[in-house]
Parts: C-alpha cells; structure tokens; sequence
C-alpha cells in the first residue's frame, strides 16, 4: 500500500506539473507573465535534462506503471489499478511531449521562442476574418435591451480609405464593442483595436481577440497597417479604462504618448477622430482599489436603472499625415499630429455633451415611457377610427 501511495502521489505531482506547462506554453505571447512562466519550466527541465539518464528513466518508469497497473487490473478485476493505468499512460503520453518541447524550448533560448510565437501571432493578427454583420449584431445583444446608440459624422467617413481610428476611451471600455459595431454596420469598416498587455494575461483576452483586438505593439501595427488594415486606438488605454474616482468624465489621459501619431506618420494614414459620451454617466464611484500595475486603481462604481443611458458616438473630419512625408521619429511632426487629433476629439466630446442635455429620451426608462406612450396613442386612435366607420355603417 505504502508503494502505491508513492506511486500516485507522484503521478499527480507529475500531472501537476505538465498542466503548468500546458498554461505556460498556452498562455499568450503578449501577455507580460509569458516569460516569467517560462522562465520558471526552464530552470526546472534544465536541471532534469542534465541528469544522466534522467529523461530516460522517468519515461520508462511510467510506462512500467501503466503496464502493471493493467496486467493487475484484468488478472484481480480491481477497478482502482484501471483508474492507475489510464492515468499513468495519461501522464507518459503528455510528459513525451513536454519533453519535447521543454528540449526544443533549452535549444532555442526562451527569447527565440516567443520571437517566434510572435511571428506566428503577426501572421494570424493579418488573416484574421471578422464576423458577418448579423453575428456581430447578434453578439451585442445584451445591449439592446438597456443601450441605445446615436451617432454623428458617419458621412465624414471614406469607406475607401484605411483610417486610423482614434478615439477617447470610457470607464470599464462598454463603449468599445457599441463602436465597432457603428462602423461595421453603417460604413463597412472593421478596425483591428489595439489593446493593452494586461487584457491579454486575462479571461478578457480571448474576449478581445474575437472581436479583432490585438496587443498594440509597433511590429503589429506596422503589420495591419502594411495590410491596409484600419485601426482603432485608444491612446489613454487602460488609465482611462479603470479612471480613477478623482479625474473629470470624459477627460483624456494620454499624458505626452506619440506611439500613434509615429505609426500614422509612418505609413501616411489619415487620422480619423472619434469621440463618445453617455456610458460615464452610468457609473457612481464608490471607491478605488490600487492594482499596482503601472500606478491604475480598480474603480469600484454602482448604477442604478435610473442612470442607464444612450451612448453618443461623434466622428470627425479625417486628419491627413502624408504631408510629413514619412518622417515619423520627428517629434515636432509627432506632437503636431497629437495635438490636432486631441483638439478635434475634446471639440467632438463637448459637442455631444451639449446634445446629450438636450436629447428628451437620453435615458433608458424615457425611451421606453414614449415608445410606451406612442403604442398607446397609436391603439387609442385606431380604436376611435374604428368608432367613427361603425358610426357611418349605421346611419
């Protein structure tokens, strides 16, 4: 009984310590715990590959488990030395291939295996397929019921033209997938976001990537745009995403960042400013929980079905950059491009400010007070028609 318990406490240590490297190896190379998880399979098979015989032993020993574990069970009818022998050729069929790979991984280097990873990453990144309108219609289902949309300068668009598209972002990111949808629907155009490191090291990430998004580096930029490819980029990125309770709605965080002005530049892409207000006002800050990661809080907020809204979407008029001829490490052409895109986006928030005051069903229960209101005028009148004709038939 005692080698039995060794037994399977070993093939559990050993399952353990495959599903690590599955998720390690899984895990998505824009992810920042990548290398780290890495790092960590490295300095263990390094030591296990430089034990003579070590592989070697450790392979043969798992299959002498799940030989006995089976010749056992059909000699004693034991369903228990069963259960050992599919785990134990379970555990020999997954530890051959992470020997592979963990030998594969020591010959390459781990900083040539992600430079890899990521060339395979650019590759899917530039045949990616967006979903037909109808599914993407289909996807923002849970939207209906509570947001409206309303937007305007859709005709400033060219549908012709790649553009990137920039825009400021909200609390929680609720208005990213309401945007694309916009865009699609009306003028055809799908942009690729551009998301953070940190969406990908989360359940968030497999989310994104469905809808497009892809971790904004300047490898993947210059990838979609040498495809053609449009682009959205929030430039306040997660700051203005998890907005600290402190900072006015709706303001732009983007401190001095260029990265998107430089990528414009570069592959003379006309600038297409984009700007939306309402889901703010959803939120009340409660308070603020630090994350320690690049100084961001985790604002904590409650709504009410009061404060659900229409989200406004307002779309400018394109900024041209093929005048600066290509020069994008020109940080005076750089900031010039920064500085218009953000004059023209904080000109399109106050301009939706001023017609979500004044818009009679800017909420969710007034839109549906007057669609109620309007059903019942609507029967109220076809039943006094209906009076009127039986009145007539009988004189």
């Amino acid at each position: 009984m005692l080698l039995l318990s060794i037994v399977d406490s070993a093939l559990v240590a050993i399952n353990i310590f495959n599903a690590f490297v599955l998720f390690a190896h899984l895990h998505p190379v824009e992810s920042p715990l990548k290398k780290l998880l890495l790092n960590c399979i490295q300095r263990v098979v390094s030591d296990f590959h430089s034990t003579r015989y070590g592989v070697s032993f450790a392979l043969l020993s798992l299959l002498c488990i799940s030989t006995c574990s089976a010749t056992r069970y059909y000699q004693e009818d034991d369903s228990a030395m069963l259960i050992r022998a599919i785990i134990s050729g379970y555990t020999f069929a997954c530890t051959s291939i992470f020997i592979k790979l963990s030998h594969q991984m020591l010959q390459l280097s781990i900083d040539r295996l992600m430079e890899l990873e990521k060339e395979v990453a650019r590759h899917d990144i530039c045949n990616f397929t967006p979903p037909t309108k109808s599914v993407m219609d289909a996807l923002l289902t849970p939207y209906k019921p509570f947001i409206s949309v309303e937007s305007t300068g859709l005709h400033r668009i060219p549908s012709n033209t790649p553009h990137l598209f920039v825009s400021n972002h909200s609390l929680y990111g609720i208005e990213m997938p309401l945007l694309l949808n916009q865009l699609y629907q009306h003028k055809d155009i799908f942009p690729r976001g551009l998301a953070d490191h940190f969406h990908f090291a989360t359940l968030n990430g497999p989310i994104i990537r469905a809808f497009g998004a892809v971790d904004g580096t300047r490898e993947n930029v210059d990838a979609l745009m040498e495809k053609g490819e449009s682009v959205l980029v929030y430039p306040g990125g997660g700051h203005e995403v998890l907005k600290h309770s402190s900072v006015p709605r709706y303001e732009l965080m983007w401190k001095q960042r260029l990265g998107f002005a430089r990528c414009a530049i570069k592959h003379g892409y006309p600038i297409l400013p984009c700007a939306c207000v309402g889901t703010e006002d959803m939120f009340e800050s409660v308070c603020d929980i630090p994350t320690g990661y690049k100084g961001m809080v985790l604002p904590i907020s409650v709504t009410s079905p009061c404060k659900v809204q229409k989200c406004f979407f307002w779309f400018g008029t394109p900024i041209e950059t093929k005048q600066y001829n290509g020069e994008y490490t020109c940080d005076e052409y750089a900031k010039e491009v920064r500085d218009k895109t953000q004059m023209a986006i904080e000109a399109g928030i106050k301009e939706l400010k001023e017609k979500q005051a004044s818009d009679p069903e800017r909420y969710t229960v007034d839109q549906y007070k007057s669609q109620i209101r309007r059903k019942f005028c609507s029967s109220s009148v076809s039943a006094a028609v209906s009076d009127d004709d039986h009145s007539l038939k009988e004189d």
